[in-house]
């Protein structure tokens, strides 16, 4: 009978740890999206105070840059959809789509921006490489 309710116990804290998991990486997606979206209008020659301060070219027209930033914006907001809605390719496609910015904001490094860019994306690669975040989204067989 012990036996029996501690395995209840862990299977609940293993339910609520995956919840979590998801959680953060759902909500980390969502503010990578948010924030590349204003990467891709600031790169775009819109003038936003504080990211035209920190950007090397001011309020200048960075066009491919606007491109990739928008692209990053949509894949980070189909990660996070995907993730709330617990679809198993969600994590395949958030491991490629945080890995990828991780490498993109770090080469060429851009000082506080790229660091913000390298923390969200670190912390939600790990938390979809722990168990929690693999047993959220992977199919149990």
């Amino acid at each position: 009978m012990a036996a029996m309710q501690t395995r209840l116990a862990d299977g609940e804290r293993v339910g609520r740890g995956s919840a979590t998991a998801a959680t953060v990486i759902g909500w980390l997606s969502g503010v990578l999206s948010a924030g590349t979206v204003l990467m891709a209008l600031a790169h775009a020659g819109l003038s936003l105070p504080l990211l035209s301060a920190l950007g090397p070219g001011g309020d200048r027209a960075v066009p491919p840059a606007a491109i990739a930033f928008g692209v990053l914006a949509v894949l980070a907001a189909v990660v996070a959809a995907g993730v709330f809605a617990r679809r198993s390719w969600a994590w395949a496609l958030g491991l490629v789509v945080h890995a990828l910015t991780v490498f993109g904001a770090a080469t060429p490094y851009r000082g506080p921006v790229s660091l913000v860019g390298i923390l969200l994306s670190l912390t939600a690669v790990a938390v979809l490489l722990s168990r929690p975040g693999r047993t959220a989204l992977l199919p149990r067989h």
